[in-house]
């Protein structure tokens, strides 16, 4: 790995690496989420069908919010993160004799995907860890990752709202979360917009169309969240291996 590659394994924001913490984290989160709501919700915005025949990457699968629900319905689920105890938390949580599920301790730029292309990628609430630059070459990597006609999935932070009012805007956000999750997750969001990546609508929607994707569909839920349903239609042609 070059020495000028960024690293990921060097938190930004909220660090989730201790054990205590990725349980923390997930005691959380259940208090105001339904794994299994969002995943078929997520299917039927992507309209994936016969999901027993395909193969997945949960990219940043964190505590497997994702994974543990796919294992059940997907042939194989590559979860990969790069929180050895985020990973750790997600395999208490499922199964072990689950042989489809692959639990791979890497990110989005040195994740080295060995088996067939996949089907779908996903990538829920962790590309906002990789500054611009990083984000495109991700989007480039991911091509490599998918079969032709393959789906992405990004759900994430994403900026669309007119600058000139910002601080209001984020005030509300912030306390929109606060509201609905706890003061923990609220300063879990306030640690998110000072000291991580998530970008313009307008760059994420330029990069994933450098990257080879077309964007199918959009969910707007508020001015700072967004779901996008990406399709491959090329193949990148860079060469990624850093």
């Amino acid at each position: 790995m070059k020495n000028w590659l960024f690293d990921e394994f060097i938190h930004c924001g909220v660090d989730y690496s201790s054990v205590e913490l990725a349980a923390f984290y997930d005691q959380q989160h259940n208090k105001f989420r339904n794994y299994e709501t969002e995943f078929n919700e997520m299917l039927a915005f992507l309209g994936i069908q016969d999901r027993d025949e395909k193969d997945m990457i949960d990219l940043g699968c964190g505590t497997g919010a994702i994974t543990c629900v796919a294992a059940a319905y997907f042939r194989n689920v590559f979860a990969v993160d790069v929180s050895n105890a985020m990973l750790d938390q997600a395999k208490k949580k499922l199964n072990l004799k689950q042989a489809n599920v692959t639990f791979i301790n890497a990110g989005f730029l040195t994740y080295e995907h060995a088996s067939d292309p996949v089907d779908l990628v996903v990538s829920k609430a962790a590309l906002h860890h990789l500054p611009d630059f990083w984000k495109q070459i991700a989007l480039l990597r991911i091509n490599k990752m998918l079969k032709p006609d393959g789906l992405l999935y990004i759900h994430d932070v994403i900026f669309r709202f007119d600058l000139r009012g910002y601080a209001d805007q984020i005030d509300a956000w912030i306390a929109g979360l606060g509201d609905a999750a706890g003061e923990n997750f609220k300063r879990e969001a306030e640690i998110h917009i000072k000291d991580e990546y998530s970008t313009f609508d307008w760059v994420m929607e330029e990069m994933l169309t450098r990257a080879g994707f077309s964007v199918e569909g959009t969910r707007i839920h508020d001015a700072l969240i967004t779901e996008y349903a990406c399709r491959k239609l090329h193949d990148a042609d860079a060469n990624l291996t850093a």
